[in-house]
């Protein structure tokens, strides 16, 4: 089935040019430049938020790479948060990437990984600043929005590309919540420069990290539960103590990965 013919792919045209821009590559080095091809098609094409991607069988005749190197380039992708993937649905475009900023964060990560609790830290400030802004000013339409993303986070349970995608979901909507969008767009490159640290090594090779076992899913969303429930009851003092508690347990996450 080529893209021209599936009706389940949003803007299917665009996605030809990955045809002549991409090789017969396999590897590291080719996931990377399939999904760096497929960011810039997503902003050249001004693919919509929302915007389904071809599935990774489709994408691996179009660029001529192999299934696994497709995976691992939508893998990169999910970790940046460029793309969503849906449980049972597919891969669609999260946002407009905003990847200047992420990008030099992560350079400085790759340059220096020792350097990791400090960008931890970085992000505790951030994301508490967010919850405390968002207590303060989110619209009930907003907390509705918060409710939702932590029923899609409680439902990708079990599915590591749709975790990864509902757990950046999840945080992004509630600090945007604080109707700062340049606090928003820092916290989320830093958030992503740190999962993709975090998950890098499920990125190359699929193993799914202890943290993300299913028998962990019921904790990992407890884990989430009380940063919401702070900004449902305007609660300062919870909002603090659930980001705070948030962080401990990725400080754990980053020292075991």
């Amino acid at each position: 089935m080529t893209l021209a013919r599936s009706k389940q792919t949003d803007g299917a045209g665009a996605w030809q040019a990955l045809r002549a821009t991409t090789g017969p590559r396999d590897g590291a080095l080719a996931a990377e430049e399939i999904a760096r091809q497929v960011e810039q098609l997503i902003v050249a094409a001004r693919l919509p938020e929302g915007a389904r991607l071809p599935s990774e069988r489709d994408l691996a005749l179009l660029t001529g790479a192999s299934r696994p190197t497709v995976t691992q380039a939508i893998r990169i992708l999910i970790v940046k948060g460029l793309v969503e993937s849906r449980r049972g649905s597919g891969a669609y475009v999260r946002r407009k990437p905003e990847t200047s900023l992420a990008a030099t964060v992560s350079l400085m990560l790759s340059l220096n990984e020792e350097s990791s609790p400090h960008l931890n830290d970085l992000r505790l400030w951030l994301e508490s600043d967010g919850i405390t802004q968002a207590i303060r000013q989110s619209t009930p339409a907003e907390v509705d929005a918060g409710e939702a993303a932590l029923r899609q986070l409680a439902a990708s349970a079990g599915n590591t590309s749709a975790w990864i995608s509902a757990d950046t979901h999840f945080h992004a909507t509630l600090v945007r919540a604080s109707h700062n969008p340049y606090l928003a767009s820092i916290y989320e490159s830093v958030h992503e420069a740190l999962i993709n640290y975090e998950y890098r090594n499920w990125i190359v090779s699929g193993t799914v990290p202890g943290w993300l076992r299913p028998a962990e899913a019921p904790g990992l969303t407890a884990l989430h539960a009380p940063i919401l429930a702070a900004v449902r009851d305007r609660d300062e003092e919870a909002g603090r103590i659930a980001v705070l508690r948030h962080h401990d347990v990725m400080a754990q996450h980053l020292r075991a990965c």
